[in-house]
């Protein structure tokens, strides 16, 4: 018998939302969560490297900057 297939009621039909609700009830069972000591040390990571990322392209962004000021100024 297929466990996830839902339960005739007693009129006769099928209970769809009981079905519905204990094949999630199973499915978050199986879930495993993280420690909290590994999701802070995920987040400052996360953090950390899009603080990198940013600054990054800000100084990209600067030199780019500067570099097409340079070309537009030997135009003028």
């Amino acid at each position: 018998m297929d466990e996830n297939k839902p339960k005739k009621t007693a009129e006769g039909g099928d209970n769809v939302v009981r079905g519905v609700y204990q094949t999630y009830r199973a499915e978050f069972r199986k879930i495993v969560w993280p420690s909290r000591q590994t999701m802070i040390k995920h987040t400052v990571t996360v953090i950390a490297v899009s603080l990198l990322f940013g600054a990054y392209i800000a100084i990209a962004d600067g030199a780019f900057g500067v570099v097409f000021g340079w070309f537009v100024s030997l135009v003028n």
